[in-house]
């Protein structure tokens, strides 16, 4: 137990030993942070800002030069134009046009200069002067500043300045018309459906007409049975005893004479068949002659 008691004791004189040599944050020269405020502020936003911080310092975002201009003459060759603007008018003046049209503008501000912004017959008129040194390529004069004019689709560079204060106040004086509402695109309307023909009713087949023929009646058998005609009997006269006279000569026999055949009737009957003999009888004169004495 005492060899226990002396192993415990060693170790918690080597961990006194080593207390606060080496452990970051554990110096006690170490400076003690300040706590912040806790909790809702203490005065009124109204009163105080909440967030305090450097003071802000002006940092130069435009051209000097056209930041401090009211006023500006610009132009252009070939072809000729001239622009004054004014406060929210600019008069554009070409050679077709020498007293000018007052055009509404808008004046912008951007790090190189100014814009002037409106609306000439529908597309936009643009003016836009930045401070650079400029100089007219025809008259040899110089300007302080260059001119660019958008108008028309076209775009036209030039030279322009500060305008005289005549010019800037009358240019201000005048109040250029609104630009014209843009046109509503015009919606194409649907094409009407082309009518279609209805088509055409089919027409019913016609029912037959009803066979008013009336049906055949049968017709009666034929009689087969032939319709015997009676000839008139042919008597023949036979001498007692030939005579030795020549005979005279014997008339060509006439075959008896057939009864005309009669037209058959109306009725279905048919005609009656007409039999006759095989051989027509013949006649000799001699016997005639004889019969008669």
């Amino acid at each position: 137990m005492s060899s226990r008691f002396a192993l415990i004791a060693l170790m918690s004189m080597s961990l006194a030993a080593c207390e606060g040599t080496g452990l970051p944050g554990m110096s006690k020269d170490a400076p003690v942070e300040e706590q912040g405020h806790k909790g809702p502020p203490g005065v009124s936003p109204l009163d105080a800002p909440i967030e305090t911080g450097a003071e802000g310092a002006a940092v130069s975002t435009a051209e000097a030069r056209t930041l401090n201009t009211n006023a500006f003459t610009a132009r252009g060759n070939e072809p000729f134009w001239s622009v004054d603007a004014s406060g929210k008018t600019a008069i554009y003046k070409t050679p077709s046009n020498q007293k000018g049209r007052a055009v509404r503008v808008e004046r912008l501000t951007f790090a190189e200069g100014v814009e002037y912004i409106g609306v000439l017959d529908g597309s936009p008129f643009v003016l836009t002067v930045r401070g650079r040194d400029c100089t007219d390529d025809m008259s040899g004069q110089k300007f302080p500043m260059t001119a660019e004019l958008k108008v028309g689709g076209r775009r036209n560079q030039g030279c322009a300045g500060p305008a005289s204060p005549e010019v800037a106040q009358a240019v201000a004086a005048i109040k250029a018309p609104a630009p014209a509402a843009p046109k509503p695109a015009a919606v194409a309307k649907p094409k009407p459906a082309k009518a279609r023909p209805a088509p055409a009713p089919v027409a019913d087949k016609p029912e037959p007409a009803a066979d008013t023929t009336p049906a055949p009646q049968p017709t009666p058998a034929a009689d087969s049975a032939e319709t015997e005609v009676d000839l008139p009997e042919i008597r023949t006269v036979t001498p007692d005893s030939p005579t030795p006279s020549a005979p005279a000569e014997a008339p060509t026999a006439t075959p008896a004479e057939t009864p005309a055949e009669t037209a058959a009737p109306a009725a279905s009957l048919p005609a009656p068949a007409l039999t006759l003999p095989a051989t027509p009888p013949s006649v000799d004169d001699a016997d005639d002659a004889a019969a008669s004495e």
